[in-house]
């Protein structure tokens, strides 16, 4: 299960604070030497997936001669969810990657010019990531630039 546990941690299923959570029901007096040996365990399993190191995990003290032939076994079976999230991670490092976006859309009944002047505004907040450093870009665009967005949306992702 700690080896499980491990690629749960490196796919990011848990975080730190629910794997430091759980490190007495596996034993661990100290829950900091059980987050150190998960990431240990992460990293080995990413090395293993990148194929850079063939490496037993039977170097580590808090792994015994059992859990580390069971290694192998726990990565077969979980080999597609660790080379996509690695892959997805190699990819991030060196493209731009859309995090997340938000997107508003206010109307407006008048401005100061014309009371009779009504129109729709979108917001739209794009929410990316190059490298290690998340960025954020906001616009506004009216009915027509956004639905000619769109369109060039849809015509990229259809190419």
């Amino acid at each position: 299960k700690v080896l499980h546990l491990a690629i749960d941690y490196l796919i990011g299923n848990i975080n730190e604070a629910q794997t430091i959570r759980l490190s007495h029901k596996y034993g661990f007096k100290n829950s900091d030497d059980f987050l150190l040996a998960i990431r240990m365990i992460s990293k080995c399993y990413e090395n293993f997936a990148l194929e850079t190191t063939s490496e037993s995990l039977s170097q580590f003290s808090c792994i015994n001669p059992e859990m580390s032939r069971l290694v192998t076994t726990v990565l077969a079976a979980r080999h597609p969810e660790v080379t996509k999230h690695v892959g997805q991670w190699e990819c991030i490092k060196s493209n731009n990657f859309i995090e997340s976006f938000v997107w508003d859309t206010r109307l407006i009944l008048g401005d100061s010019n014309l009371g009779g002047n009504v129109y729709q505004i979108t917001t739209i907040n794009l929410s990316y990531r190059h490298s290690n450093t998340q960025n954020r870009l906001v616009f506004e665009m009216n009915y027509s630039r956004l639905c000619n967005f769109i369109d060039i949306l849809e015509n990229s992702l259809a190419q």
